[in-house]
Order: structure tokens, then sequence, then C-alpha cells
């Protein structure tokens, strides 16, 4: 009997200790995927982290669950992009149960992305004040994002400071070597435009000197007009690569590719492998 107690203390004590070491863990919610490679690259195993949009979704459109409003309620920080559709539409929803929560919009500090008069020559999907929603997949705002993680982290858990700091200069040294990487890819590249369905490239094409045309319009399928205008314009500039995004069937791009005779290459923007979305991205256009 005596044994018995001891083996059911321990077995409590046990579970306690499993406990409070998952408590122990810093609670970051994120919009997508992207930003949990950030968090978990500058956080390590002091973070534990919750994706509020799943893979393959739209961002722009998509409404989080009950479960998930009380995941964020539940966390110490959340990374928002800034940008998003929902976002705009259901932050409060998503926080107002929770007045501690840090709320970190990581897309500050990172120059925006305007419809006109913008060196990267992007044409596209853009909010009505006229900036680019699609900041993340770029080495220069990277380096923005991971600063801004570091920044929220370290307010939120200021003990472990400086593992967050090492971390983080540690993955700006990898964002360098990323970048170094692509523009080797990309140096030869003669036809420097590309097509793409939804414009989630902007930031990508301004910080390599690269056109992005969106097939996408106002968010829908193109007009017969439309596809004809980017047929003429992809054949004018060369266009050997256009890119389909897995959360959207991309119909209209599959037809012009087949028309001017261009590669069609699957893309994940919103995956959480975000190094490695950057250089299959280049290395497409460069083949």
């Amino acid at each position: 009997m005596l044994k018995s107690l001891f083996a059911c203390m321990a077995l409590v004590g046990l579970f306690a200790s499993c406990s409070e070491n998952l408590h122990d863990k810093l609670l970051v919610s994120v919009s997508i995927d992207p930003l949990r490679y950030f968090v978990e690259s500058v956080g390590g195993d002091r973070c534990q982290v919750n994706t509020l949009v799943p893979s393959g979704v739209s961002p722009e459109t998509y409404e989080p669950t009950p479960k998930q409003v009380v995941e964020v309620n539940e966390s110490a920080v959340y990374c928002t992009i800034g940008t998003l559709g929902f976002e705009h539409t259901r932050l409060q929803q998503l926080t107002h149960n929770n007045p501690r929560l840090l709320i970190v919009n990581v897309s500050d500090s990172i120059a925006p992305l305007l419809t006109e008069g913008d060196c990267c020559k992007t044409d596209g999907h853009h909010h009505a004040d006229g900036m680019d929603l699609h900041t993340w997949p770029s080495t220069t705002s990277g380096r923005r994002i991971a600063k801004n993680v570091l920044k929220a982290l370290c307010a939120a858990d200021s003990m472990n400071a400086a593992t967050y700091i090492a971390r983080h200069d540690s993955l700006v040294r990898h964002i360098d070597t990323i970048e170094t990487q692509v523009r080797e890819q990309l140096k030869d590249l003669e036809h420097r435009t590309f097509l793409i369905y939804h414009p989630a490239l902007g930031y990508f094409a301004r910080d390599f000197g690269l056109r992005q045309i969106s097939v996408e319009q106002d968010g829908k399928e193109p007009s017969v007009e439309r596809m004809q205008q980017l047929i003429r314009q992809s054949r004018a500039e060369g266009v050997k690569v256009v890119f389909v995004q897995e959360e959207h069937a991309g119909r209209a791009a599959r037809r012009i590719a087949e028309a001017i005779g261009g590669r069609v290459v699957s893309i994940a923007p919103l995956s959480r492998d975000w190094d490695k979305q950057l250089l299959h991205i280049a290395r497409s256009l460069a083949e």
C-alpha cells in the first residue's frame, strides 16, 4: 500500500513538472506560417507558436475559429502582418479578452511598396491606401520582421533576452546568406519579368530588380480582354515563368503559360519554409 502511495505521488509530481515546463514556454500566436518561421528562429524552444491561418487557405478571407480566438487570448504575444483582411476585420474580436496581450505588427519599419512611382515595377493587388499586402517574401523585409519579433519576445520575456538576441543575430546571418544565393542565381537573368496568378512577390521583385505582373484582377479571374493583353505583354517582355500559389487554382495563369510557351511553377509563399521558398523562386526564374 505504501509503495503504491509513493508511486502515485511520483506520477503526480511528474505530471506537474510537465505542466510547469509547458507553461514555462512563451505562448506566441501568429497570423500566418511564415511568421512561425521567424518566431521559432528567434525564440527557439523558449516559445510555443500557434498559427491562425491554416496552410493552403487565403488569409484575405479567412475567419478564425472560436478555438483559435481562445488560443490567441491565452497568448502572451500576437504577431500580425498588419495588412491581412482578417486582421483588419477580426483583430478586436481576437484580442479583446486579453488586455495584457502584446500585439506586434511585424511589418512596422518595412518601406511600403506603392502602386505608383515605385521602383519595383509591380502590378496588382493592393490596399485602398496603395500599399502592397505581401510584405514578408523578401530578404530586406525578413531582416525587419526578425528585428520586430526580437523586440516583442524581449519585451514579453526579458529574462531570456540574451538567448533571443543571439538567435536573432544568427537568423540575420542566415538571411544574408539567402540573399547572396538569390543574387547569384539571378545575376545573369536576361528577362526579368515574371507572371504570377496572385501578386504576392512584389517585395521580392523590388529586392532583386524584377518585375511582377499579376494575372488576377481585383481578386478575380481576368476578363478575356485582360487575358489577351497579358499574353501580348508576356511575349513582348520575354516572360518564361508563371507562378501559381498552392491556395489558388490559377486556371487563367495556366492558360496564359500555355499560350506563351512558359513554365508553370507552384510556389507556397504562405509556407513556414520561408527561406526555402525564396530559394525555390530564384531557382525557378534562373532555370
